[in-house]
């Protein structure tokens, strides 16, 4: 299970940059996870009260945001949202894409005192 560590690196990020904020305490992380990311929310939501015992994050929430597929053809240079990132192009049937977003996970924010 990779969201363990996933969450340990989280949990590190977050809590090195409240110090250097002078914050006491994390109530909420914010973190923007792609629907092709090989990420499991639920596991994340599992091990993220465990990773975040005995910090400034403890008692935290953890709030994910899923981010859609977005990718462009290289064919016809049509933009489309892919249900899986092996989708042809709908505008011209290409398979040649670039993937624009979906695949991405960052923490985007997190609150305190």
């Amino acid at each position: 299970m990779h969201e363990l560590s996933l969450c340990q690196s989280i949990m590190e990020l977050v809590v090195e940059s409240a110090k250097r904020e002078r914050m006491t305490r994390i109530a909420r992380v914010v973190v923007e996870i792609g629907v092709a990311a090989a990420v499991d929310a639920d596991a994340l939501r599992f091990c993220f009260p465990i990773v975040a015992e005995d910090t400034l994050a403890a008692g935290a929430e953890l709030a994910i945001v899923g981010v859609p597929l977005r990718a462009r053809c290289n064919s016809c240079g049509a933009e489309f949202a892919p249900e899986t990132p092996f989708d042809p192009c709908p505008a011209c049937g290409g398979v040649e894409r670039v993937i624009l977003s979906g695949r991405e996970m960052r923490v985007v924010s997190f609150e305190g005192a």
